[in-house]
């Protein structure tokens, strides 16, 4: 009895298949890369704002622990030669105005007296920070005081506007992200919310 050895063997791909192959990833990558790009941004957006939102909130919270005057201010850095600044990069939480001692060792004695600082948020992320003292008029404004009891003071320390609104937005796909704010109420209130939209979520 003879028995007969079938070898099948298996054909690979040719060069007409896989140019369809890598013709189809391209089209999908097309499609999809517009979106990732979206979400990124708007998870950048959202991480600012929750920085800067949890920086307001500590202000608040070590008012009331202190039973004292805190302030939350906004600054274009942590050096020797920083400055208060409505489009600031960080923030510092102190008693007294940071202006040239933002990158202070913290102490309840030496001036500024600063309690805590913040990281980068806003340029080296693709986002832009505007505060402002109230939606109408728009006035900008880069601190904010909380008193012993957890509500918000009419100027900051040392007498300037307090703001009242922190809006994020993306300096890189502006029409196609969402933008959000941070709210400060004059009972000391913090919320995060959207600008665009109306109801429990929106400003």
């Amino acid at each position: 009895m003879k028995f007969r050895f079938i070898i099948r063997l298996q054909r690979g791909f040719t060069l007409v298949e896989m140019m369809v192959v890598v013709a189809i990833m391209a089209v999908l990558l097309g499609v999809a890369a517009p979106s990732f790009q979206t979400f990124v941004a708007n998870a950048k957006i959202r991480s600012v704002a929750e920085n800067i939102q949890a920086g307001l909130m500590l202000a608040k919270s070590e008012a009331l622990r202190r039973n004292e005057n805190i302030s939350f201010w906004l600054v274009d850095g942590l050096g020797a030669t920083c400055a208060r600044s409505s489009s600031g990069n960080t923030w510092v939480v102190s008693f007294d105005n940071p202006t040239e001692a933002c990158g202070s060792t913290p102490s309840d004695t030496v001036s500024p007296r600063l309690i805590q600082t913040g990281p980068p948020i806003s340029d080296t992320q693709g986002v832009t920070v505007a505060a402002v003292n109230s939606d109408a008029p728009a006035v900008a404004a880069s601190c904010v005081t909380f008193n012993g009891f957890g509500r918000v003071l009419t100027n900051c320390t040392g007498g300037t506007t307090r703001m009242a609104r922190v809006a994020i937005s993306s300096t890189t796909q502006a029409a196609t992200t969402r933008a959000l704010d941070v709210r400060i109420d004059n009972g000391g209130g913090v919320r995060l919310c959207d600008p665009a939209k109306t109801g429990v979520a929106g400003c």
